[in-house]
């Protein structure tokens, strides 16, 4: 895969997990992230600022389905995905909109670029 196939296949990726989860469709989710995804966020938007929140791929999934996403949208999301790095089978990407800042790694899998990890906060 050229370097620019590369660069579209993981900003597709990306597209995927954003807009998937803005229109509530899982199967754009699932099709984003690895099955052992791991996906964080600090408590403190829960109220405990020492803690963790961690998320798996089953329950974004099951979020996205559930229309979490949806419930959250804006008439402008100012989706933007920078991909800051990109060699072999690895990539990091931020991920920017209206709501969330998300950093993810990606691993490229026989079945192509998934999300493995995930760290995000509110913007």
């Amino acid at each position: 895969m050229t370097n620019d196939a590369n660069e579209e296949a993981v900003r597709a990726t990306a597209y995927d997990y954003i807009e998937g989860w803005f229109n509530g469709d899982a199967g754009r989710m699932e099709r984003a992230l690895h099955p052992e995804l791991v996906k964080r966020c600090r408590g403190i938007e829960h109220g405990d600022p020492d803690a963790l929140e961690t998320l798996s791929a089953r329950e974004m999934i099951d979020a996205t389905a559930d229309g979490e996403g949806q419930r959250e949208d804006a008439a402008d999301r100012q989706l933007e995905v920078k991909i800051e790095y990109l060699s072999g089978d690895i990539a990091s990407v931020t991920c920017l909109c209206h709501r969330y800042v998300d950093l993810l790694q990606l691993i490229h899998m026989p079945e192509g670029w998934r999300i493995v990890n995930a760290v995000w906060r509110l913007r």
